[in-house]
């Protein structure tokens, strides 16, 4: 019995190591280049492909989640904040530039995060059919455009919370003048 909780242990530790390895790589810097593998770095990719599969697998599933998520909560916010207020200030024109270019500049960022959350899960997709025994390098390469197309996305959310915040602050001061 002690044995196997001790078993237990170390494969859930190994298994949480090579999440965290696994996620560095995944989030990486996009600004470096794939370069090319080293023995070392192709040995340890096959030796460890069940668990790296396994990780993508649960970064795909939970990445699904939260697109879902943030779609609605961005929809939420440009369908029932931003644009009725908007309408409403127009017919009481009160309506600013700033608020119209915030409100343009929201629905083009939310459709950019849509077009690339999909483009990044169609690659997700792609790493997690192919099998890293097989074709190491591939693997790598897909690895390293799917971490830059995950770092698009990041950019793309940070934008959107940003012009969120932004219509905030252009209401509060819109509110002030009145």
């Amino acid at each position: 019995m002690c044995y196997n909780k001790n078993m237990k242990k170390r494969y859930v530790s190994f298994y949480c190591i090579m999440l965290v390895v696994f996620c560095q790589v995944l989030m990486g810097l996009t600004g470096v280049e794939a370069k090319a593998m080293t023995d070392e770095q192709r040995s340890a990719l096959v030796l460890h492909c069940d668990a790296i599969h396994d990780s993508l697998k649960v970064l795909q599933r939970n990445d699904s989640r939260t697109r879902v998520y943030l779609g609605r909560y961005y929809e939420t916010i440009l369908n029932k904040l931003i644009t009725p207020l908007n309408v409403r200030l127009v017919e009481n024109s009160l309506s600013t530039n700033a608020l119209i270019d915030n409100q343009n500049n929201f629905a083009k960022t939310r459709t950019n995060f849509i077009i690339d959350y999909i483009e990044y899960q169609k690659d997700l997709e792609n790493l997690v059919a192919l099998d890293c025994r097989v074709e190491p390098e591939k693997f790598y390469e897909l690895l390293v455009q799917t971490r830059t197309k995950r770092k698009i996305v990041a950019e793309d959310t940070k934008r959107l919370r940003a012009l969120a915040v932004s219509n905030l602050e252009l209401v509060g001061e819109m509110r002030k003048k009145l």
